[in-house]
Order: C-alpha cells, then sequence, then structure tokens
C-alpha cells in the first residue's frame, strides 16, 4: 500500500511531500522495522528542512524549501522486494535529485545493505561507462570521471542498485542527478554471503 506524508506548516514557501510504501502482510519477519525503515526517508527529509534549512529561512525570507519523494516498487516476489525512491529538493540555494532504494529479503524480513551488494572494482567501472554509453547516449559528467572515481560512487552510500523484473538497475548518485545502467544477468557482480 501507499501513504501520503504532506509536512504541514504555514509557510507558503516551504513544501515536502513524500509518497512512500507501507508493506503489509501476516507472514513478514520484522514487519514493523521494514515500514519504520521505508518511513525514514520522510524522516530524513523532515529533519533536514527543520535542522539545516528552516535556520537559514528565518535570516532569509526570500528563501524556499522544495522536497518531493515518489516511491515505486520495482520489483516484487515472494523472496525479494524492491523499492526506489525518486527525490527532488529544489531550494534557493541548490537543485538536488537522486534516488535513493531499498531491497528487502522478504524471507528473512532484512533490508539488505546495499553498499555490500556488489563486488566492484575499476574494471567493473570500465565496463559500467561502455554500457552507459550503449544504454543512455553519452553523460558528459560520467566521461570526464576516472575509473578509480566511478570506482569510489560504487563503494560509497551514493550507489544505486535495485531489482527490476528484467534483471538489476546499477548506478550511482552523483552532483548533477544519477546514472544507472540495466544489468540483465547480473548475479556475477553479486557479493555471496
Amino acid at each position: 500500500e501507499f501513504d501520503l506524508f504532506e509536512y504541514e506548516t504555514q509557510d507558503e514557501n516551504v513544501n515536502i511531500m513524500v509518497t512512500y510504501p507501507i508493506i503489509t502482510g501476516e507472514d513478514v519477519p520484522n514487519l514493523e522495522h521494514l515500514n519504520d525503515t521505508l518511513y525514514s526517508e520522510v524522516e530524513l527529509l523532515k529533519e533536514y528542512f527543520e535542522e539545516d534549512y528552516a535556520p537559514y529561512m528565518d535570516k532569509n525570507e526570500d528563501s524556499y524549501f522544495s522536497a518531493t519523494a515518489m516511491a515505486y516498487v520495482t520489483y516484487m516476489d515472494e523472496e525479494k522486494l524492491s523499492i526506489v525512491f525518486q527525490e527532488r529538493v529544489y531550494a534557493d540555494t541548490y537543485d538536488l535529485a537522486y534516488l535513493e532504494c531499498f531491497n528487502i529479503d522478504m524471507a528473512s524480513g532484512v533490508v539488505l545493505d546495499k553498499e555490500e551488494m556488489l563486488s566492484v572494482d575499476d574494471d567493473f567501472s570500465v565496463e559500467f561507462r561502455t554500457r552507459s554509453d550503449e544504454q543512455n547516449g553519452e553523460i558528459y559528467s560520467l566521461t570526464n570521471m576516472t575509473d578509480q572515481e566511478i570506482t569510489s560512487y560504487f563503494q560509497s552510500s551514493d550507489v544505486i542498485v535495485f531489482y527490476t523484473p528484467i534483471g538489476m538497475e546499477i548506478g550511482f548518485n552523483y552532483e548533477d542527478g544519477w546514472v544507472t545502467v540495466t544489468y540483465e544477468e547480473y548475479e556475477q557482480y553479486l557479493n555471496v554471503f
């Protein structure tokens, strides 16, 4: 199920809206924890505004803050669930667009650590750049990154990895947005635990 969070404020220059999923079912282990984890995206945007941006707005009366996040279920079966939030924070000092993903092992009720899912090195990054050029066309920012910079994105919290019906979407968030590539045969890149 999906629910909508809207930030309540009298300030018309502030807008925070998040569509987020709620997992339902009788046999889902750690159900409350899983839903709390998904709801944390709402809390993250709300706290970011209240703690970091509201003090700035108090001193700058013409400032504004808008944050939207839309959740999508990109894959769901009895074994795994992938949810991706497409997020945008738009304010007078910056403009951010990024993806935040959650992969859940439905049998154990555990959220998989996206930073631990992939086994990547510079060779993977070289191949990723080639695949991206084929699937997305040339992306100027990606062209200007070294293989090592790309690898460092894959080994950071900026990594994007989620399941889809045709395989796995792999990529990363960076300063100008995000880039992903579809891997139909992705098993060889997964860490085995």
